[in-house]
């Protein structure tokens, strides 16, 4: 009896997913958890409840924008993924590595650029930033420091990582990695 059980589990999971998938491309959402719980809510699944992963989200979205819009999706990665070279060039010296959806190809209009440093180069980072005069906010961001620094056409978030707090299951790229993938991407 417990595989239709965990049939309608599976399946309310990809229900999660593809609403909160949705929820993320169209209204700009960036934090998965608030993502999951307003598509939870919506489909009246309890809080917690077989609740997908992020990686799971990201499959939703990537399939949802490879249905919807492979075109503007193709284009606005490439984008992205440029300025995201060009920050990185800037904020070399701190050695940051590219994460989230830039990282992964998985990108709306709403995504930010996410770079990761170290978090023991923080007052250097900060000061940098001011002697640049480049315009940020601090932020705290579940207990981890960030600056979100608005650029066009995509925000920047750099947050500062301790290395037992890196996410290794999720895409980082280097500079070095972001370029390689640049100039195979490049007709």
């Amino acid at each position: 009896m417990a595989a239709p059980r965990e049939g309608r589990v599976q399946q309310t999971r990809a229900q999660v997913a593809e609403l909160a998938a949705r929820l993320m491309a169209e209204h700009g959402l960036h934090d998965y958890a608030v993502a999951k719980r307003k598509a939870a809510r919506q489909l009246g699944v309890p809080e917690g409840h077989g609740m997908p992963s992020n990686e799971e989200i990201d499959a939703a979205l990537a399939e949802r924008q490879a249905l919807f819009q492979p075109e503007e999706q193709a284009g606005l990665l490439a984008d992205m993924r440029e300025q995201a070279r060009e920050v990185m060039r800037v904020f070399s010296r701190f050695e940051p590595a590219l994460t989230g959806g830039v990282a992964s190809g998985v990108v709306s209009e709403h995504s930010l650029i996410e770079l990761e440093i170290a978090e023991d180069a923080s007052k250097d980072f900060e000061q940098f930033l001011v002697n640049q005069g480049i315009a940020h906010k601090v932020q705290d961001r579940a207990g981890q420091m960030a600056y979100l620094i608005y650029s066009e056409p995509a925000d920047i978030l750099v947050r500062l990582v301790t290395q037992g707090t890196r996410h290794t299951h999720a895409p980082r790229l280097s500079l070095e990695r972001l370029e390689k993938l640049l100039a195979e991407s490049s007709p």
